[in-house]
C-alpha cells in the first residue's frame, strides 16, 4: 500500500538516511523513536510537505515520491491536532469538502456520518475552545477520515491527552482502523501505546529506522543495544570470555554452561546481555535448564507502578538488577519481598539476548 525505498532527505543539521518501509494494506504500523529521531519529518515526507533528495516513494505500487500533498489521499493528525478554533465542530470537519467544492447536501450528508461514527454528533455546533483534549482529538480524527483516506498519518496524537483519556482513545483507535479497514502509520514515542496498537513496529533514531518486525521479535531480539534501550530494556549487561571459553556476565559470574553459546564469536568483540525486567525470576523454582544464572541478591527498592511492582536488586559486586512483578507475584511472594532482604535470583532463558555493545552489528547466534 504504502511503499519507501531509500529515502534520504537533508532538511539543516538533521537528515533521513536511508528509509526504507512498507505499511500494508489493513495494517497498525507503528513507528517508535525519542524525540528529534525524525518521526515527524518522515510523516511530513510521506505526506508530501517535503520531497526527498533521494530514494522513492510508492502508494498502490505508483511513483508517489513527487506528487502534491492533495493527490495522495492520505489523512494526517498531528500532536496538536491543527483545528480552527474560529469555526466550530461541523465547520471543522466541513472545511475539507468545501475546499473541494462538494455541494452542500453532500456535505451535509458526509459529516453528519463520519460524527455518528466518532461519536460526535452532540458536539457539531460546539467552537473548538469548548472541547476537551479527548473531544478535539475525535474531530481531529473526523477530520482527517471524511476523505476516505488510503492511509491515516498520526503524529503522537495522544501525548497531550490524560491517562485516562488517552487508555480510551487507544482503543478507539484500535475502533476505527479495524472497522474502515483502513492502513495507518502511527508515530509515537510512548512504549505502551506503541506495544498496545501496534500490528508491527519500527524503531527510529537519528533519521534512520534501526529495526521493524513484531513487537515480540523486537522485544526477544533486539538487533543492538541502542534498540535495547529504547524499547525500554532496562538490564543489559556486559559479557566477557573467561579461561576455557567460560562466559561472564560483568558483576554477575560465569552463566550456566548448558547454554549453547558459541563463545568463539565473543572474541576481539564487544557484546551484552539484553534482559527484560519479566525474564528475572525472584525464588525460582524451575529446573536450572530454564536458567541462564542463578545468585543471591539483596532487594534495595520497590516501587509501585500502575500495572506491577519494580523490583531493584544488586548483586554483592554492586551490579544492579530491575525485575518485575505481576501483583499476583507479589502477593505469592510478599513474605520474601522487602527492601534489604537477600533473595535468590535467576534469569529465565525466555526473551534473553546477546547484542553487539556497539550501535550497530548484527546477533551473535540465530
Amino acid at each position: 500500500m504504502l511503499r519507501l525505498k531509500k529515502v534520504g532527505l537533508q532538511l539543516e543539521r538533521f537528515s533521513l538516511k536511508n528509509i526504507t518501509l512498507n505499511v500494508e494494506k489493513q495494517e497498525y504500523l507503528v513507528l517508535l523513536g525519542p524525540t528529534g529521531a525524525g518521526k515527524t519529518v518522515l510523516l511530513e515526507t510521506i505526506a508530501g510537505i517535503h520531497y526527498p533528495d533521494q530514494g522513492k516513494i510508492f502508494l498502490n505500487d505508483q511513483d508517489a515520491t513527487y506528487w502534491p500533498p492533495e493527490e495522495r489521499r492520505l489523512g494526517v493528525v498531528y500532536q496538536d491536532y491543527a483545528l480552527f478554533p474560529h469555526l466550530n465542530v461541523y465547520d471543522n470537519i466541513a472545511f475539507g469538502l468545501r475546499l473541494r467544492g462538494e455541494t452542500i447536501s453532500r456535505i451535509n450528508k458526509t459529516v453528519l456520518a463520519i460524527a455518528s461514527f466518532m461519536e460526535i454528533s452532540p458536539l457539531l455546533k460546539r467552537r473548538i475552545r469548548f472541547l476537551s483534549g479527548g473531544e478535539r482529538q475525535r474531530t481531529a480524527l473526523a477530520r482527517a477520515l471524511v476523505f476516505k483516506p488510503r492511509l491515516l498519518l498520526l503524529d503522537e496524537p495522544l501525548s497531550a491527552l490524560d491517562s485516562l483519556t488517552r487508555d480510551r482513545l487507544q482503543r478507539e483507535l484500535k475502533r476505527i482502523q479495524k472497522q474502515l479497514g483502513i492502513a495507518v502509520l502511527h508515530i509515537t514515542h510512548d512504549l505502551k501505546e506503541a506495544f498496545y496498537l501496534a500490528d508491527r513496529m519500527l524503531v527510529m533514531n537519528e533519521g534512520q529506522i534501526l529495526q521493524q518486525g513484531k513487537i515480540k521479535d523486537l522485544l526477544t531480539r533486539p538487533e543492538n543495544r541502542v534498540v535495547a534501550e529504547l524499547l525500554g530494556i532496562k538490564n543489559i549487561i556486559p559479557v566477557k570470555e573467561g579461561k576455557g571459553e567460560q562466559v561472564f556476565l560483568n558483576g554477575l559470574g560465569p552463566v550456566n554452561q548448558l547454554e549453547t553459546i558459541n563463545s568463539k564469536l565473543l572474541k576481539n568483540k564487544s557484546y551484552c546481555l539484553t534482559i527484560p525486567s519479566w525474564a528475572i525470576e525472584l525464588k525460582p523454582n524451575e529446573d536450572a535448564i530454564y536458567y541462564l544464572w542463578k545468585g543471591q541478591m539483596k532487594i534495595i527498592e520497590i516501587n509501585q507502578m500502575k500495572d506491577y511492582m519494580d523490583i531493584e536488586l544488586q548483586h554483592f559486586s554492586g551490579q544492579r538488577l530491575n525485575a518485575s512483578l505481576s501483583y499476583r507475584e507479589m502477593f505469592r511472594l510478599s513474605p520474601f519481598i522487602k527492601v534489604n532482604q537477600d533473595i535468590e535470583v535467576a534469569l529465565l532463558r525466555n526473551g534473553i539476548h546477546w547484542v553487539p555493545a556497539s550501535p550497530g552489528g548484527h546477533y551473535l547466534y540465530e
